[in-house]
């Protein structure tokens, strides 16, 4: 669980060009969606904010770190509104303190384990975190979500677990932020 955000514009030029690739057989590979809410327009996913985890970014054509984010917004604000998945507004300002705030809580640290995780209804075990001393720590809340593929290939290995995978993300850090970024959708 978690919220997302994403631009949202009704300059269909800009989202084409910046966003999709314009061939003599149409557009192609749009990196947006044409929604009705919170008005009729084009949204472009940006982020998710997810209680355990370090913020994930979304790479596209147009940028591929927080800077060229920044900077592609300020240059194109005229078009540009940023809103929530609860159509939440937001102006650039609130929204960076958002998500820069989101990426500096403190630190807590986990453990891999298998067992029935008692969060959920199953009682078949499964591999997950748990909370442990500072003395066995395997990696830390928020996850950094390339640690967290690290520690959890060594926890499968480790317990001889090997659950289905469902593709390999390709992750990056921030080089300025506490931020992650990824390749490809996800919601």
């Amino acid at each position: 669980m978690g919220t997302n955000y994403y631009f949202m514009s009704k300059n269909k030029e800009l989202m084409q060009t910046c966003f999709a690739r314009k061939t003599e057989c149409g557009v192609l590979e749009e990196e947006y969606s044409i929604v009705d809410e919170p008005f009729l327009g084009y949204r472009c996913h940006l982020n998710k904010l997810s209680y355990g985890w370090r913020p994930l970014f979304q790479k596209h054509k147009a940028f591929d770190s927080f800077r060229k984010l920044e900077e592609f917004y300020w240059k194109h604000q005229a078009d540009l509104e940023i809103y929530d998945e609860y159509g939440k507004k937001y102006s650039w300002e609130e929204y960076f303190e958002t998500v820069y705030e989101h990426s500096r809580r403190s630190t807590e640290p986990v453990k891999w384990v298998y067992e029935v995780d008692p969060m959920f209804s199953s009682k078949e075990p499964s591999l997950h975190t748990v909370r442990c001393g500072e003395d066995e720590a395997e990696l830390y809340v928020p996850f950094n979500h390339m640690e967290y593929e690290e520690t959890l290939n060594k926890a499968r290995s480790k317990f001889c677990v090997y659950e289905r995978r469902y593709g390999e993300e390709k992750y990056w850090s921030d080089p300025e932020y506490l931020f992650d970024w990824t390749d490809g959708e996800f919601m």
